[in-house]
Formats: C-alpha cells, sequence, structure tokens
C-alpha cells in the first residue's frame, strides 16, 4: 500500500470492549490510529500495549494491535484478551496483510506499525522492536509535525471526542 492511500473499506474481525465485531479500518476515520502490526502476540504483548493506551489517547491517538487470528488460542491467558481496553484486529485470511503489504517475515519480538490519519489514507510505515523503546518511538512519530501537518487537512464536523471518550476503553461506531 502506497503512502497516501486509504486504508481498505472492508471488515476485520475485531475483539473490542469485550466481543467479537467486524470493523473496517475506516471505523477509524476522523482520529489518527496507528494500527500495530505483529507475526506473534502473546499475553505480555497485550499488558505493553494496554499500557500504552492512555498515552496515545492523551495525543487524540487510537492505538490499535493486528495480530495473528491464532494469537488468542496458541497460548493460555492469565487475564481473558477480552478485559483489556485494546481494539485487536485479525486477519484469517491474510487480505489485510497483502493489501498493506505488511513484511511476511518479520521475528517475533519486531512490529511494523502504520500509521493512518484522519482521513484513514496512510501517512507512515515504521518497522520496530516491540517493547517500551519501540512504542515511544511510535507515539513520538504520531505526535511529530509532520503526522500532524497531515492529519490537520480533514474537512468534517467529527471530532476525536467522538472516538475517543475519557475513559481508557475506546469508542468504536457499529456497523
Amino acid at each position: 500500500m502506497k503512502i497516501g492511500t486509504r486504508a481498505p473499506m472492508w471488515k476485520t474481525p475485531c475483539l473490542l470492549k469485550g466481543r467479537w465485531q467486524y470493523l473496517p479500518l475506516t471505523a477509524f476515520q476522523g482520529t489518527q490510529f496507528v494500527l500495530c502490526c505483529l507475526p506473534a502476540f502473546a499475553e505480555k504483548d497485550a499488558w505493553l500495549l494496554e499500557q500504552q493506551v492512555n498515552r496515545f489517547q492523551a495525543g487524540g491517538i487510537v492505538l490499535a494491535v493486528l495480530g495473528p487470528d491464532n494469537a488468542f488460542l496458541e497460548n493460555p491467558w492469565s487475564r481473558p484478551p477480552q478485559d483489556f481496553g485494546l481494539p485487536f484486529l485479525t486477519d484469517h485470511l491474510n487480505r489485510l496483510g497483502r493489501t498493506l503489504h505488511l513484511s511476511a517475515s518479520l521475528p517475533p519480538h519486531r512490529c511494523e506499525t502504520l500509521f493512518f490519519d484522519q482521513r484513514c489514507c496512510l501517512q507512515f510505515r515504521l518497522f520496530h522492536d516491540l517493547n517500551l523503546r519501540g512504542i515511544t518511538t511510535v507515539l513520538e512519530v504520531a505526535e511529530s509535525d509532520f503526522c500532524r501537518r497531515s492529519a490537520g487537512g480533514l474537512q468534517s464536523g467529527l471530532t476525536n471526542d467522538h472516538f475517543l471518550p475519557q475513559s481508557s476503553s475506546f469508542e468504536a461506531p457499529t456497523g
């Protein structure tokens, strides 16, 4: 997927607020969002990312995860995945992965993160380690002047409050 291209509109399975639903990436329209695409996903990764949700929300940015569809089945989780306040998207057919041109050869500790503006257009792609330093770098890039200038072009009446409530839970439109 080229920079400036709009996110695909088809719906993808997403674990959000304790239930599975189908959600298109365009559901995030109206706010900046970053999609951390992980080749492997374990409970420790969910803990790390969930601890960062409030930092992203404070900057008006939604943090979401795209993980392998077997992530919730392979390992037993001490805390059920539905208890996390983070949108977990899966891609069983790799349709999203192919469209977004995600790397198929990342080691488990690496992450490919895609930055989308308020119009759901791809702005930037970053490869990083899945650790606190890597996630902090993602936040710094998302809050950078480069991303803010691009995100400022939205000509819509929607506000971040529609998508980002004051609590740590993410509100996504249904449908």
